[in-house]
């Protein structure tokens, strides 16, 4: 029979790991819904929204992709049996970043034609495929790993380089969310 403080460590690493889990499952919402509001905008006669939209996009993308490959993925590298999947989700993170780059280079040299709406739209492909394995696959074996993560460091580590990550790529963002929680 489980002692008290047994299930109360057991139903705190299950909150933790849901906490880890939902952390991504958010960064993962925005990007579905950033490439579907990219869908509905005319990058001939929405040029500034549709570039906004993508370097918006592209920087959460940055966050999310390094937070996983430096903290998430080594961390539940060990404690999974089947390591083909993270093998995969760090190759469509490859692939993701030359995409990412390549949108970057068009910006910048003022690209905003067919091409680049193409490339942005094979980037969505990409990312919701990666989101649709990472979610109904490589999430459930997290949840089979249970206790071989510490899932409550692990999302206090993740927190705390999401936050660093935001200042750094993405510093308006940040500054409006810092604004908007100090109104509140």
């Amino acid at each position: 029979m489980p002692t008290a403080e047994k299930t109360t460590r057991s139903t705190g690493a299950v909150a933790a790991r849901e906490q880890v889990l939902n952390m991504l499952k958010e960064d993962h919402k925005r990007a579905k819904k950033a490439f579907k509001d990219f869908e509905k905008l005319d990058a001939q006669k929405q040029p500034d929204e549709c570039k906004e939209l993508v370097e918006q996009t592209c920087g959460e993308l940055q966050v999310h992709t390094t937070l996983e490959e430096e903290i998430f993925y080594p961390a539940v590298r060990q404690a999974l049996k089947e390591q083909d999947l993270l093998d995969e989700a760090e190759v469509e993170h490859a692939s993701a970043k030359q995409l990412i780059e390549q949108l970057q280079t068009m910006q910048q040299a003022g690209q905003m034609d067919g091409k680049f709406a193409a490339t942005f739209t094979v980037l969505g492909e990409y990312v919701k495929h990666h989101i649709k394995e990472e979610e109904g696959e490589l999430f459930e074996q997290c949840e089979k790993a249970g206790n071989k993560v510490d899932w409550a460091a692990l999302g206090e580590q993740m927190a705390s380089r999401k936050a660093e990550l935001m200042e750094e790529l993405l510093p308006q963002q940040t500054a409006s969310l810092t604004a908007g929680q100090n109104e509140a």
